[in-house]
């Protein structure tokens, strides 16, 4: 008899276990004391870090790991796991033994929270002036606005709003719960980068281990496909995607694909390449460049300025400002190069890289490019006279003067004797005469000229040269640095690659198929909304540039 309840006793276990087990309960997790058939834990956060510990309601003690990309969220608003706090109510899901979701209440007054205590992060999907609409982890799609009083940083680093660019990662912080003025944004530095663009044949995906083989891997270098080595291996990242024919495939499906090319959106993570996006190919590659004349966002296709007409979907690889956009981000007027797969004239874009730079990345920016004769300088003012103005990448001049204010954060660069001078040097020196006066006829003294650059009509750089420049054989360019070195005969040089030049006459983006080599040593450089040295400028940046044939006058560095 006893042998008999013994039995029955531990067969009862067994299924209590095996209960257990199905409904995804880690091991050690006591039956008597877990909601089993709830799925949810409710009660009060006891502590928190990589294992959440709850107490029920009932005074239980529950204790779950987090699991990778759990949704977080207090009073329905997504947040980071530092602002749940200690005995906070709580409600928790879970599965696989993991808590998925975790959503906390606040007790406090709503409409007051310590400075900078909401959060939104996400993807900045548009500027428009003083709104920004951001794409949360969600999915979903939210406006808010800055003020003259919001902060911007990066990397630890104030910089100005107008550094901002879509497709850059952000948070959004604010002082008051219900308030959608940010009091602080934090641009997340290289993080939201596109190191390049990858093509190839699937040879192995381990979803597992996240790693994706490629056979005849090419890398997108001006225009062109470049070999790379023969096999590569490469890691994908927490947020990878892939799609097939405009429809995402599931890391666990892309064995099935073995054989087929890919094009692959890569991102340098901590000097590691990882894949962001990836699409597969199913037809015939053909590329074009030219101009999206119209954008058909019921049928999603654009026509090109070549009467061309292609489709896009959410899987396209899109590349705008160096970074990863969705397809809402291409407009009319953008100029494109477009890698599409088709037969005939049926045609889907797998990749569109669009060209489209200007000083300013949004219409907030107040930034101008001017050159021109310096007709007076004073103790803060300088006047240019006859001078012109980068107007949508192209020279526009003017016979009048303007004025300008400076002071003693003004980069002032003397590029006869490429040396950086004093405010007071500036205004006491020869930069500026009479030239009518006898003294200036007698001496032979004549006006310098410069190039100014100003937000608003504060001087942010001067550069003062002797002669003026020939602007209309200048050329504007952008594109993607490759590498920056100090030449031992020419100095500081940039090479830029994936680069286009701005055509006056086609009033489009022209890319080129070479690499372009810029010269450093007296161009005005400006990153972060601020004066930089050619070594802050790194490899992947996007730079926009004036020059001269290979000499720079002016580069931005975006």
């Amino acid at each position: 008899m006893k042998k008999f309840i013994i039995v029955i006793a531990s067969m009862a276990i067994f299924i209590a276990g095996t209960f257990s087990a199905s409904l995804g309960v880690p091991p050690g997790f006591s039956p008597a004391a877990a909601p089993l058939r709830s799925g949810y834990i409710e009660g009060f956060l006891k502590s928190k870090g990589q294992s959440i510990e709850i107490e029920e309601y009932s005074g239980r003690m529950q204790t779950m790991p987090l699991a990778p990309g759990a949704v977080l969220e207090i009073d329905g608003i997504p947040v980071s796991l530092n602002d749940f706090q200690p005995g906070m109510e709580v409600y928790a899901k879970y599965s696989g033994g993991s808590i998925v979701y975790l959503e906390g209440y606040s007790t406090e007054n709503p409409g007051y929270i310590p400075a900078g205590g909401k959060v939104r992060s996400g993807v900045v999907k548009k500027i428009d002036r003083n709104q920004i609409v951001l794409k949360l982890a969600t999915g979903k799609e939210e406006a808010y606005f800055t003020s003259p009083a919001t902060i911007a940083l990066k990397k630890g680093e104030n910089v100005p709003l107008s550094t901002l660019c879509e497709g850059d990662n952000v948070s959004l912080f604010f002082d008051e719960a219900n308030s959608n003025i940010a009091s602080r944004i934090k641009i997340q530095g290289y993080s939201s980068k596109i190191k390049g663009v990858y093509r190839g044949v699937l040879q192995a995906a381990d979803a597992l281990g996240g790693t994706i083989t490629l056979s005849n891997a090419c890398a997108l270098i001006n225009g062109e496909w470049e070999e790379m080595q023969g096999i590569l291996n490469l890691d994908v990242s927490g947020d990878f995607k892939a799609f097939a024919g405009g429809y995402e495939v599931s890391p666990e499906n892309l064995k099935y694909y073995k054989g087929k090319t890919v094009y692959l959106a890569i991102k340098d993570f901590f000097g590691t390449d990882k894949i962001e996006k990836m699409v597969i190919k199913n037809q015939y590659e053909i590329a074009y460049t030219g101009k999206i004349e119209e954008i058909n966002w019921y049928s999603c296709v654009f026509e090109l300025s070549n009467k061309k007409n292609v489709g896009f979907h959410d899987g396209t690889i899109i590349i705008k400002n160096g970074r990863m956009v969705d397809k809402y981000s291409i407009n009319p007027d953008s100029d494109v190069l477009v890698v599409a797969e088709g037969v005939g004239s049926d045609n889907t874009a797998d990749l569109i890289y669009v060209y489209n730079e200007d000083i300013n990345n949004s219409n907030p920016g107040q930034n101008y490019l001017y050159a021109g004769r310096l007709d007076e300088i004073v103790e803060d003012k300088v006047v240019l006279q006859d001078f012109y103005i980068l107007d949508k990448n192209e020279w526009e001049s003017f016979d009048e003067a303007k004025e300008f204010y400076y002071d003693d954060d003004t980069f002032i660069y003397d590029a006869k004797n490429h040396t950086q001078i004093s405010r007071k040097e500036f205004y006491s020196e020869e930069y500026a005469v009479d030239e009518d006066s006898s003294y200036a006829r007698r001496n032979g003294l004549k006006d310098w000229y410069g190039y100014v650059y100003a937000d608003g009509d504060r001087i942010m750089a001067i550069s003062a040269q002797k002669s003026m420049d020939s602007v209309l054989s200048q050329r504007v360019t952008t594109g993607i640095v490759e590498t920056v070195k100090d030449d031992d005969t020419f100095g500081p040089m940039l090479t830029v690659i994936n680069a286009a030049d701005w055509s006056a006459r086609k009033d489009s983006w022209v890319p080129k198929t070479v690499s372009v080599k810029i010269l450093l040593q007296d161009a005005i450089i400006i990153k972060n909304g601020k004066v930089a040295s050619w070594e802050d400028i790194r490899p992947q940046d996007t730079v926009y540039a004036v020059r001269d044939d290979i000499y720079g006058k002016f580069v931005l560095v975006k």
